[in-house]
């Protein structure tokens, strides 16, 4: 064999192995895909298969659940004991006139009956609210399927009510339902009687009064003092009023207007609480506390000074100035009372509304001074406009 063939026989030898390797490869990856979708399947069909348990012992319970609470089995005997429920029922709430009948009887397959009943009679709104009440908390397969109340001319409600019971087949013949109270409803009733009796369905929630005063009341002692507490109501309904806890005996609140009456003896401060309820449906309450602080009275006031009907001071005038031995003296004449005053230095007058003293005289002018001003008076002056001039500047 020659060199070129010899490396001919190497080449094609090393294709026929990569060939090999390239196909021993590719069917192992494939296998390996395989493998893990063979696994990934069987894994959904595991969890799926663990749901279907799941949800089979699911529906067991809740079938256990439903055969305890299902009416008997037996048609007769389904319709005999519900009918004797709801009658006891409707008695038991004083429901007047009452009347149950059985309506319809519609089989479901193999799995359950439907009992159709109806229930008609006279009643007050708070004996509807304690039947539907007693109604859900008996833990039977039944349910309201229409209700009706209108009210009636005598004052009453009439009740019409569509109820419908279930009776599963496989349950017993003589099946007597769970007496314990259905997780569906509150044991107690109030709750119930507050959210539908407490409650106005023919206008918008009732608003409390509102307060629009103040906080605090200021009276005299051994004054009697009338003060107004202003309550508002939103609707405009009647505002009663009333003083909670204990309030001193010379306070006393109209229960009608609202109006706070103290007569106190002696100084002091009190906390008092009102309460303002409406007259609206239902009725709504709402309370203020406010201070009374008693108090001295205030000093009387000083009597007014009677005013003179005509002032003397507006019509009188400086008509000379005078030297005498030793000084000057200021005439000043009264015109209204025929009077001339002659008034040296020192010398104080009251002439009108105008009381002052004379500071200086001199031949040109005399200086007065009224309530701590100072001013000049000239020859033919007039002394209430100059004083009022002083009082300007």
């Amino acid at each position: 064999m020659t060199q070129r063939e010899r490396f001919l026989a190497i080449a094609v030898g090393g294709l026929m192995l990569a060939i090999g390797l390239q196909w021993a490869f590719t069917k192992h990856r494939t296998a390996v895909k395989q493998r893990t979708n063979q696994i990934t399947n069987l894994q959904q069909q595991k969890e799926r298969l663990q749901e279907e348990l799941l949800q089979g012992a699911y529906a067991d319970r809740q079938m256990g659940e439903y055969l305890v609470r299902s009416l008997p089995s037996d048609a007769e005997r389904a319709k005999s004991d519900y009918q004797k429920w709801l009658l006891d029922l409707v008695q038991t709430h004083g429901i007047a006139n009452a009347v149950v009948d059985p309506t319809t009887s519609i089989p479901m397959g193999d799995l359950y009956e439907r009992y159709g009943f109806s229930l008609t009679g006279k009643a007050s709104l708070p004996q509807v609210t304690s039947l539907l009440h007693d109604f859900y908390a008996k833990d039977y397969l039944h349910r309201v399927m229409k209700i009706s109340v209108t009210p009636s001319r005598a004052g009453d409600l009439t009740l019409k009510m569509d109820v419908d019971g279930i009776a599963l087949k496989s349950a017993p013949k003589t099946n007597e339902p769970s007496k314990k109270t259905s997780w569906k409803v509150n044991p107690e009733i109030a709750e119930y009687r507050d959210a539908v009796l407490n409650r106005n369905f023919f206008s918008p929630p009732n608003e409390p009064p509102k307060f629009g005063g103040s906080n605090q009341v200021d009276v005299v002692v051994g004054k009697e003092t009338r003060t107004e507490i202003k309550f508002s109501d939103p609707e405009g309904h009647q505002v009663n009023y009333t003083l909670v806890g204990n309030s001193p005996d010379f306070i006393e609140l109209d229960s009608r207007t609202g109006s706070l009456k103290v007569n106190p003896t002696e100084i002091g401060k009190h906390e008092l609480l009102v309460r303002a309820t409406d007259n609206g449906f239902p009725s709504r309450s709402v309370e203020q506390p406010l201070t009374l602080v008693i108090n001295d009275p205030p000093p009387p006031p000083e009597p007014e000074k009677p005013k003179p009907e005509f002032d003397d001071s507006k019509q009188t005038v400086l008509t000379g100035l005078v030297q005498g031995r030793d000084d000057w003296t200021a005439w000043m004449n009264i015109r209204t009372r025929g009077e001339t005053l002659k008034l040296r230095v020192g010398d104080g007058f009251e002439i009108g509304s105008l009381k002052g003293t004379v500071i200086e005289v001199t031949q040109r002018f005399a200086v007065l001074e009224i309530d701590g001003r100072r001013f000049t008076l000239l020859p033919s002056g007039n002394l209430a406009d100059a004083a009022k001039s002083a009082q300007e500047d």
